[in-house]
């Protein structure tokens, strides 16, 4: 019996065989270049995250992140940010 190439839990999905075309997409004969290839690919994605998420936070507006810090806790404590 073969292996799943997808990994199904509920209403999520993956595709179990991006460990399997590493060795495709990158030189093993050569690990220095293929980490510094990996690496580069990996910054490339981590900066575009970091442009979307910066994106969405400038578009909320100062009323959004004001109502975000100011809600008053159902327990009685106080947010230390605002408290004297």
């Amino acid at each position: 019996m073969s292996s799943p190439s997808v990994y199904v839990n509920g209403t999520f999905s993956e595709p179990m065989t991006a460990q399997h075309n590493f060795q495709n997409q990158y030189d093993l004969d050569n690990p220095v270049e293929a980490m510094t290839t990996y690496a580069r690919v990996m910054h490339e994605h981590t900066k575009s995250q970091m442009d979307i998420a910066t994106r969405s936070a400038r578009r909320r507006s100062p009323y959004d992140a004001a109502s975000l810090t100011s809600s008053p806790s159902p327990d009685g404590s106080v947010d230390s940010r605002t408290s004297a």
